[in-house]
């Protein structure tokens, strides 16, 4: 498989934008820094409690050590 040019790469910059994405408001997002840190993570604004959050993203959250939705703020990196 061959590398991107950086034009490509531009290009497929260029073409992204929120739409793109597909997030909605039933969603869970996770935005990590180039060395691995967790810099925020976004949920439903619905949930009230740790118990409504789906298995498979409390296993994303204990790798970032994150036992409560709680915990979650916005700016800054978490750990």
């Amino acid at each position: 498989m061959s590398k991107l040019t950086k034009a490509e790469i531009q290009e497929i910059e260029d073409n992204m934008d929120e739409e793109d994405l597909d997030v909605d408001d039933e969603d869970y997002g996770f935005l990590i820094d180039k060395d691995g840190n967790l810099k925020t993570m976004f949920l439903p604004d619905h949930l009230d409690d740790h118990s409504q959050v789906p298995v498979s993203v409390k296993k994303i959250m204990r790798i970032f050590k994150i036992q409560d939705i709680n915990q979650i703020t916005t700016g800054g990196v978490l750990h």
